[in-house]
């Protein structure tokens, strides 16, 4: 099949793909990145356009400040980067299936790819979480970042983790006004990191600032408190919290109802291995990670040759990890190329190692917090929607593995669970979570849900019309 052929593609302009851009860059390898947003950046860089004029992120520290130093110096550089563009498949071969924001299909290769596909939103279901006014934390930071808009005049924000207080400090930020943060998670929980303040102090002082911006504004934070109901008839009218215990079990008797008119929720990320598994790419399921991760050796080459993946679709740990691991996929690549001599890769290579390693102990932290206790499923309702598009409930799902059927593909197939619009992306990691939690030692035997092509939603007719002998417009 004819197509266009370049040296290196990187997929994804997060901080892990703009990093290993600018290592390759400064070798003279030719580059191309290819993303599906409108702003390169990834989600962490993610900026409000100057023409908006009006509320930006905190004052940039750690990963963010590098990755902005990284975006300027890229400029200078004339990156070659495609926006809006989807990647809805990739072969073994290193062929990627394309198509841009007016539904053309394109095929590319490439000598070397760099998968930095990034990460998710988990998300934990409860009744009234399909209702219009629900938002995830991600989406109310791409309406603030992206359009300056706020999701609603009063908003609160449940959930678990620092995302939640990251996006309610951009809240306030943009002037918007804040019922309470409830995090269901323990503050002596969250103390554990102090253990690793000499590493990770950038962090402890950003999340200090989001902190005293709450509580300057008198907002309220509630911990070891869950959303458990999200009320209204054809939108959001009101939501009902409830403090738990240590077990996750709800504590009768502490249930308040607040009336706002959006409701932002989040419980951490989970990596995007849609693409490297359809590549062919092993893939392993680790909670302390974040669940399914792709197996990389020490030089971030996944199980098919000269396919590298980086960043959060290897473990979620944060911008540092990704911004390391971005320049270790790249150092390799100009090892392969005879960039750089051996002396300096092993140099480098041993340097970036042991600082992933003490940012995958942070991960594992990080990634504990959204952990789903077995009492969170086993509470919720049995007319409880868990997939969106197939409107499967807990019942069903109940009914189902009363069965025998407890294990995702199995479950798949008996509901239809991962079989509508999103593919799984919002109900199958949600699957996983609930079986992992019902019974741990699943996860060592546990498949993923398959990933075929498109990986993304196309239309029909745009596979009629494929011209996979042109190139990207």
């Amino acid at each position: 099949m004819p197509h266009e052929r370049r040296q290196v593609i990187i997929v994804g302009s997060g901080c892990a793909g703009l990093a290993a851009a600018n290592e390759l860059l400064e070798h003279q390898v030719e580059v191309l990145v290819i993303d599906e947003n409108p702003y390169w950046g990834g989600q962490l860089l993610r900026r409000v356009p100057e023409r908006l004029g009006t509320g930006q992120a905190v004052n940039s520290l750690g990963a963010k400040r590098t990755g902005f130093q990284l975006m300027a110096r890229l400029r200078k550089r004339n990156l070659k980067i495609m926006n809006r563009i989807s990647v809805l498949g990739i072969s073994p071969d290193r062929e990627l299936y394309v198509q841009n924001g007016n539904d053309r299909l394109y095929s590319l290769k490439s000598d070397f790819i760099i998968l930095a596909t990034g990460a998710r939103e988990r998300f934990q279901p409860f009744p009234g979480w399909t209702l219009p006014g629900v938002f995830s934390t991600g989406a109310v930071q791409v309406l603030l970042k992206t359009s300056g808009v706020l999701p609603g005049h009063q908003v609160l924000i449940g959930g678990a983790g620092f995302l939640p207080y990251a996006v309610a400090g951009e809240v306030l930020i943009n002037r918007g006004r804040l019922l309470a943060v409830l995090d269901q998670t323990s503050l002596p929980g969250k103390m554990k990191l102090l253990g690793q303040w000499y590493h990770q102090w950038p962090r402890l002082l950003e999340g200090a600032s989001y902190l005293a911006r709450l509580l300057m504004a008198g907002v309220p934070v509630k911990q070891k408190t869950r959303i458990i109901e999200a009320k209204g008839r054809r939108e959001l009218e009101a939501v009902v919290a409830a403090r738990v215990d240590d077990r996750g079990r709800i504590v009768p008797g502490s249930e308040k109802t607040y009336r706002p008119d959006a409701l932002a929720i989040g419980y951490g990320l989970i990596p995007n291995v849609e693409l490297p598994q359809q590549a062919g790419c092993s893939i392993e399921y680790q909670a302390g990670r974040g669940g399914w991760v792709v197996k990389v050796d020490d030089r971030l080459e996944t199980s098919v040759k000269n396919i590298y993946a980086a960043g959060e679709t290897n473990g979620v740990a944060g911008g540092v990890k990704s911004l390391v691991e971005g320049r270790m996929a790249a150092l390799s690549i100009l090892r392969e190329l005879g960039r750089v001599q051996e002396k300096e890769y092993q140099r480098r290579m041993a340097l970036y190692r042991r600082h992933r390693n003490r940012e995958l102990k942070f991960g594992e932290f990080l990634n504990s917090l959204g952990q789903v206790s077995r009492n969170t499923y086993e509470t919720l309702p049995d007319e409880t929607v868990v997939c969106r598009c197939e409107e499967v409930t807990m019942g069903e799902i109940r009914k189902w593995m009363s069965q025998g059927f407890s294990t995702p593909v199995a479950l798949k197939n008996a509901t239809r669970m991962g079989m509508g619009n999103c593919q799984g992306r919002i109900c199958g990691p949600v699957l996983y979570d609930l079986l992992a939690a019902g019974a741990p030692d699943l996860s060592e035997r546990m498949k993923p849900l398959s990933a075929r092509l498109p990986v993304k939603m196309m239309r029909l007719e745009a596979l009629a019309e494929a011209d996979l002998e042109g190139k990207p417009e």
